[in-house]
C-alpha cells in the first residue's frame, strides 16, 4: 500500500499523532509512539481514552511528520486489538507530502 519514499520515512519516525473518535462525537488525538511491521500496519499501546474509543469505534488515523523539510504520511484505517493495551492500526487509505 505505502511507496518505498513513504515506507522509508515511516520507518525512521517513532511518534504519530493518533485520532480516534469519542461516544460524542469530538476527535481525541494523542501523541503515540509506534513500531512499524513488515506488512504496513503500525503497532502501539492504548489505554485510557483511547481503549475506550477504540472498543467502541475501530476506525482511527494516524499522522507522522516531520518539518524541515515538511513531509508526512497521513494514514486511516481500522484498529484492533492484539494484547492487553496493545493495538494495530491496518491502513485503509492514506496520503503523503514531501515525500
Amino acid at each position: 500500500m505505502f511507496t518505498a519514499a513513504e515506507l522509508e520515512f515511516l520507518r525512521s519516525q517513532r511518534l504519530g499523532r493518533f485520532a480516534t473518535a469519542g461516544p460524542s462525537g469530538w476527535p481525541h488525538v494523542v501523541p503515540v509512539m509506534y513500531a512499524m511491521n513488515d506488512d504496513g500496519s503500525l503497532d502501539f499501546d492504548v489505554d485510557g481514552v483511547k481503549l475506550r474509543n477504540l472498543t467502541a469505534e475501530p476506525r482511527a488515523a494516524m499522522v507522522v511528520d516531520a518539518m524541515g523539510p515538511r513531509r508526512g504520511v497521513s494514514i486511516q484505517g481500522r484498529v484492533e486489538l492484539i494484547a492487553p493495551e496493545r493495538a494495530r492500526l491496518k491502513p485503509v487509505r492514506h496520503f503523503s507530502w514531501g515525500l
